[in-house]
């Protein structure tokens, strides 16, 4: 086959393919647990049953009744990720280069958010959050041996909150808020036009999209020292529209270069359960566990503008837990220290693992504090470390079937990420 006709069913190929993965990607590739510096500082030990900020409001609603008047929060994590992805035996399709180390594929990325909450009598609150749950950015640069994996990908999920609260009695609260999400992805990679490494090309997808879910939240106090926390977030659909442009190595499109695509998604619901106890004036443990349902991620069906199926991409995530335990300490009238640990199991699994989410089991150490600088004014700082585990990639990248052989892309993955916290909460 000549060039042109190679790219044009190529094209084709990686529109179904790409979008398939960018669903993978937005919904695993992170979950991005840091919408709260004071649950950061515990590893969201307590962040269902023991947040007295606003930041409650995306952990569980319900925790506004215990919030005076009207606050508002601004704060921004600092996530500082470190990733190597290592050659164990890769093979080139049909070009005579593999390429080269990985390097560290990740820039330090700010992740803000926003909370505004409003007591509007004894019993109602209203509030409304700003957060980015979900996300990725990562660069490998265009000539490394995964290039026909991935080079480059930028993926965000921006999710506004309005919410309500309402305090039954003393003992029961209850929390509600609807999720609207706005997706957004960029993913690039090499692509094998032809044999030979001159003939290597660009493939680029963009595709973007809007959902909706909602968020459910009770916390009750069997006694006056003792809370429990109970949080639903639903899952979200996305109907993420896809475009795909595939250029030769010179920036000229080829063949049938833009072809347009939709992919049905769906991120994990999770559901939380935690306990706080204070037990002394100056001493709260808490502990709490998470239920992730990442197996909505069986596989990744993607759609051509006709409506014929284009392409079934297998994903085999696993519904995973996280567990995490913790406590705050009231130092003095100023100052609340807080620490935590957390384990945090990866959805991925070796045989279906990615460059673009080169994931494995998290180990969370955290520290923060709250500062009262003022009555109206905290100043809430927090710093972790989390551990990833090591794993393994094992894929066919860079061919076109029947025409040219894939290569094979053999890695193994191995990371840590830093997080540095800042935030404000002012009270009116």
């Amino acid at each position: 086959m000549s060039v042109t006709k190679n790219a044009l069913r190529l094209s084709l190929l990686s529109a179904a393919a790409l979008i398939g993965v960018s669903a993978q990607a937005q919904a695993a590739g992170f979950y991005i647990q840091e919408q709260s510096v004071r649950g950061l500082g515990s590893a969201f030990s307590g962040s269902v049953s023991n947040l007295a900020d606003p930041s409650t409001i995306y952990f569980n609603p319900a925790g506004m009744t215990k919030l005076e008047g009207m606050q508002a929060q601004a704060a921004v994590n600092l996530l500082i990720p470190n990733s190597e992805v290592s050659d164990t035996g890769s093979t080139a399709a049909q070009t005579t280069v593999v390429g080269g180390p990985s390097g560290n594929p990740y820039d330090p990325t700010p992740v803000p958010n926003g909370f505004v909450s409003y007591q509007i009598n004894d019993r109602l609150w209203a509030g409304i959050g700003m957060t980015a749950p979900f996300g990725l950015g990562s660069d490998y640069g265009d000539n490394w041996f995964g290039r026909f994996d991935s080079t480059k990908t930028e993926l965000a999920v921006i999710d506004i909150q309005p919410t309500i609260a309402y305090k039954v009695n003393d003992m029961i609260s209850l929390g509600a808020g609807l999720n609207i999400a706005h997706s957004s992805a960029d993913l690039r990679n090499r692509v094998q036009l032809g044999v030979g490494q001159a003939n290597e090309g660009f493939s680029k997808l963009t595709g973007d999209d809007w959902g909706f879910g909602y968020s459910f939240g009770v916390q009750l106090k069997p006694m006056p020292t003792t809370t429990i926390g109970i949080n639903y977030k639903s899952e979200v659909h996305h109907e993420l529209d896809g475009k795909i442009q595939v250029t030769t190595a010179n920036g000229t499109l080829v063949g049938a270069a833009s072809s347009g695509g939709k992919a049905k998604l769906v991120t994990p619901d999770h559901l939380t359960f935690g306990v706080a106890h204070q037990v002394n004036s100056r001493l709260t443990v808490q502990g709490q566990a998470t239920w992730f349902g990442w197996n909505n991620f069986g596989s990744i069906d993607a759609y051509r503008d006709s409506g014929a199926l284009a392409s079934s991409v297998q994903q085999n995530y696993q519904t995973t837990w996280a567990y995490a335990l913790g406590a705050e300490y009231m130092a003095s009238d100023k100052w609340m220290l807080r620490g935590g640990v957390q384990f945090d199991a990866t959805p991925t699994t070796d045989e279906y693992r990615t460059s673009r989410t080169p994931d494995g089991d998290r180990t969370w150490l955290s520290l923060g504090a709250t500062y009262a600088i003022t009555p109206k004014i905290d100043l809430d700082m927090a710093g972790t470390y989390i551990f990833v585990e090591d794993g393994t990639i094992n894929l066919q990248r860079g061919g076109i079937s029947g025409v040219l052989a894939a290569g094979n892309m053999r890695a193994k993955t191995e990371g840590s990420v830093g997080i540095i916290a800042t935030g404000v909460t002012y009270k009116f």
